[in-house]
């Protein structure tokens, strides 16, 4: 799933724009909640293996993008 994440991150994204990388089928919301845990999980694996780059837009949210 991670080299998934990193191919999808040729152009800046958010947890949330990734959840259809990570996760194939439609998610209810409680399933939904816990996906964006392991989304942002995978991005911070990421980031801190100099793998992905992050910067805080000024909307705040966090969007991600490969190194």
């Amino acid at each position: 799933r991670l080299s998934d994440l990193v191919q999808a991150l040729r152009d800046p994204r958010s947890a949330g724009e990734l959840l259809g990388v990570l996760f194939r089928r439609p998610l209810d919301t409680h399933q939904t909640f816990f996906a964006m845990g392991e989304a942002i999980a995978h991005l911070h694996y990421l980031y801190y293996a100099g793998r992905a780059k992050r910067d805080l837009g000024d909307d705040g949210i966090m969007r991600y993008a490969a190194s």
